[in-house]
């Protein structure tokens, strides 16, 4: 979320990585579903636990903005 937030601030993931980045090539069209995350949403591992799950085989459920994600979970009601 962080990384999110300094994108849209000055254009990297943070303030080392802004030498290597370039503007997106006009063939690099961001998804029409792409979202923020939002925590009420996205569910995301503790990376502090010892049991977390294999990454799946399928890299495609990986993108948390999509129904399809590995974790998607809808907030109570």
């Amino acid at each position: 979320m962080e990384a999110q937030r300094n994108y849209q601030g000055f254009g990297a993931c943070d303030e080392h990585g802004q030498r290597f980045v370039r503007p997106p090539a006009e063939d690099e069209l961001l998804d029409p579903a792409w979202r923020p995350i939002d925590l009420t949403w996205d569910s995301f591992e503790d990376w502090v636990t010892e049991d977390r799950a294999p990454w799946p085989n399928d890299h495609s459920v990986l993108c948390w903005w999509l129904p399809t994600f590995w974790r998607w979970h809808h907030p109570a009601s």
